[in-house]
Formats: structure tokens, sequence, C-alpha cells
């Protein structure tokens, strides 16, 4: 049997792969040995016989090489491409219109694009178990950083950030939080088959980067992140990750996070810790007035005024502040016509659809949360931003991705896009469920 796995191995060129593939072979044999002995057989007569039946080992190692090797996402690397290079078209028209700042700011969306590629392209060629094996650790550095940043972070443009770069250049602390949410899905599958115990770690894994993004004050943000990690504690827990009942866990667990966000607003608004332009705004959506509700109405005239192509007119680029970051959709319509924007909105939805899809189809589980995890938070950034630049959502900090000028946005938005072509990468590699000693690190058991 030795000699049947090794020659069997030795046409296998992913290494990754041998040790899944020796498993499954000699656990098949191991199996056939007993059927044989059963049937009457001694141990080695069994052994020689239940090798025989496997095959001859070159030929099957040659077919299970075709299998088990690394894998190219082509058609989403495809979507990736025809948005990047919309998008740098789009921020060099907007350069091309008004004046040279708007141009250097087109130089950074460029600039900040290849930053994102180059990012994207490290975590696609990173084994997504690595990020896993150490994912309490990188959590623990992103809710230190996100404290450090709370006690005095830097401030750019009346926004705190953390990490400072040559020229001035910082990394927005709560943009890059949403790495946490593929990475909480590995926290998650290291209290795979735990019971209460392991729930309650993994709630407190959730709550803790909430807590603090909250404080920044981030409160979309921290709002968008709660949603993003219920829905992968829902999944994990629907695919029997813990051994808890289902039903009773979900609805205890969405019924206390779903009244979460109301009790904190609460608390902030009566005991006056709200920022006066966070009350103003809160006054505008509820009473209908003030400057939410006018700056509304211009969003509503803007696509009022829309054609279904070509320019409308309106003088989107001098009134509305953000146009080609936070209202990028509104700036598209109002220069290039409605369909521009649908457009735009469509192929977003197939990478979104097509993020989801591979992600859900996954054999194995830890690669299918940790790509649900980006998928998640694509999508609601994706929708809330539409909803905004419709009018329809207040005024919130979100981006659409890969397009929104604002180097953070972007690097962010490549980054979990090469954690989904890493899953995809390995999707055949890896099985169902890996061995906890492959995801252990010495350090937060």
């Amino acid at each position: 049997m030795d000699e049947y796995l090794k020659t069997l191995l030795e046409q296998i060129r992913c290494k990754k792969a041998r040790p899944y593939v020796k498993q499954e072979f000699q656990d098949h044999i191991e199996d056939q040995i007993e059927a044989n002995m059963h049937a009457g057989m001694d141990r080695e007569q069994a052994e020689r016989e239940a090798v025989r039946d496997m095959g001859d080992p070159v030929e099957t190692g040659i077919s299970l090489d075709s299998v088990h090797r690394p894998q190219i996402a082509w058609k989403l690397l495809g979507i990736i491409i025809l948005i990047s290079i919309a998008g740098v078209l789009i921020h060099a028209g907007i350069a091309g219109k008004i004046s040279e700042n708007a141009a250097a700011g087109s130089d950074r969306y460029v600039f900040h694009v290849v930053i994102g590629l180059a990012v994207m392209m490290i975590l696609y060629l990173l084994d997504y178990t690595v990020l896993a094996r150490f994912s309490k650790i990188i959590a623990v550095v992103l809710l230190s950083a996100c404290l450090v940043t709370l006690l005095g972070g830097y401030q750019l443009n009346g926004a705190r950030y953390f990490i400072v770069l040559p020229g001035g250049r910082g990394i927005s602390m709560q943009t890059l939080m949403m790495f946490y949410v593929p990475i909480y899905g590995a926290i998650l599958y290291k209290y795979h088959g735990w019971g209460y115990k392991g729930l309650m770690r993994a709630i407190i894994w959730m709550i803790a980067p909430v807590i603090l993004v909250y404080a920044m004050p981030a409160f979309m943000t921290a709002c968008m992140m709660l949603a993003s990690m219920l829905v992968m504690l829902t999944i994990a827990i629907q695919k029997n990750w813990f051994t808890v009942r289902k039903k009773r866990a979900m609805c205890g667990i969405w019924a206390g996070f779903l009244a979460m966000p109301v009790a904190a607003f609460l608390i902030r608004y009566l005991s006056s810790s709200l920022t006066e332009y966070q009350i103003a705004r809160l006054q505008a959506v509820f009473s209908g007035g003030g400057e939410e509700d006018y700056f509304t109405e211009m969003l509503h005239s803007f696509w009022q005024q829309n054609k279904w192509i070509g320019k409308s007119g309106s003088d989107v680029m001098g009134n509305l502040p953000a146009f080609n970051a936070d209202y990028i959709l509104t700036y598209l319509s109002s220069v290039y016509g409605t369909i521009a924007a649908i457009l735009l909105c469509c192929v977003l939805a197939v990478l979104i659809f097509a993020v989801f899809n591979t992600a859900m189809r996954q054999k194995n589980q830890l690669g299918m949360m940790m790509g649900c995890g980006c998928g998640i938070v694509f999508l609601i950034n994706f929708f809330i931003n539409i909803l905004e630049n419709l009018g329809i959502f207040p005024q919130s900090v979100t981006f659409l991705p890969f397009l929104s000028a604002g180097g953070s946005c972007i690097i962010v938005s490549y980054g979990l896009m090469g954690i989904v072509l890493s899953t995809y990468r390995y999707k055949n590699i890896y099985p169902r469920h890996l061995n906890n000693c492959v995801l252990r690190s010495r350090y937060f058991q």
C-alpha cells in the first residue's frame, strides 16, 4: 500500500493536494482491506487485493493531477479588468472637464488602482488558509489599530486615519476594517464543531470591532459590519458548524442584535452625545426639512433632469460634493445619460453575483465562508450607494466598489477580490473540511 500511494502521489504536482489525496485513498484501501478480511482473506492477501482493485497508480495519479491543481477564475478576472478600465476612463473624463486639481485626483485614482491590483495579486497568490491560520492575530491587529485611531489617530480632511503614507496620504481605518469581515469567517471556522461556548466566543469576536468602529464614530460602517457578520454567523449555524439548536440560536441572535443599534442610538441621543450635524441630519430625515432635505431634493432634481443618453445640462460638479466618490453614479447619469449609470450598475451586479456564485459553489467550507464575507461587503456597499445616489437613503459613508474615488475604498475593494480569487484558486485542492491542525496557530487557541 505504501509503495502504491507513493507512486500515485508522485504524479500529482500540487504539493498542497497530496496529503488530502493520500488520506482519501488510504482510508479507501483500509476499508477494502477490512472487507476482504471479512470475506476470509488474511491481512497480506487482503491488502494485495485491495491495492490491485485501485488500478494502475500512474494512470490514477495523472487523472487526479488534472483535477487537483490550482484554478484561475478567468471570468472574474475579465470583469475586474473591464471595471478597472471603465474606472480609469471615467476619472480621466472627469479630469478633462474641470480644474487641474481634478486631474491630480484622476492621477491618484490610477495610482490607487495600481496599488489595489498589486494587493489583489498578493492575496490571490497567498493561500487563503494562511489568512485563516492567523485569523485571530490579524483580527487583533485590526482591533488594536482601530483602538489607536480612537486614542489619537491622524486626521485628514476631518476624518480619522491610522496609517499615514509618504506624501501625506492616509488609509481610512473605518474602510480598512472591512477586511475584518472575511477574517471573521475564518475565526468562525475555528469554532467548527463547538457548542454554545464556541458560539459565544464567535459573538464576542463579532461585537468587538462593531463597538470600536461605532465609537470612531462610523455608525454606518459599524452597522454594515454587524449585518455582514450576522449573516455569516447565521450561515454557519444553518450549516451545523455549531452543535446548538439552530432555530432558537438564530432567532435569539437576530432579535438581540437588531435591538442593539436602536438601543445604542437612544443612549447617545438621550445622553446628548450626538454631534450637531448628526442631530441636524436626524431632524431632517424625520421632519422633512433642513440641509439634509435640501440635499435630497437636489439629488432628485438631478435625476429628473437626466436624459437616457447624453448630457443633462445640470451643474453636478459645481453643486454635488464628492461627485467622483460617493455620488459617481449621479455624475455619470448627468454627464453621459442614465443608460451609462445603469450599465455600470449591471456590470457591478454581475461581478457581485459571480463572487457569491464562486463562494457558494466552494467544496471547502472555509473558502465558502470567507468568499461570502467578501461578497456581502460588496453587496451592502453597492446597494446602499445606489439608494444614496437616488436620494432614498440619507448621506452616509459608503462607496461604489472599484469605482468611487478614495484610495482606501479602491485598495480594500481589490484586496477583498484577491481573497475571493484565492478561494477559487484552491477550490479543487482542499476537502470539504480542513483538519484543525492545518489552521492551528500557537497563539489565541
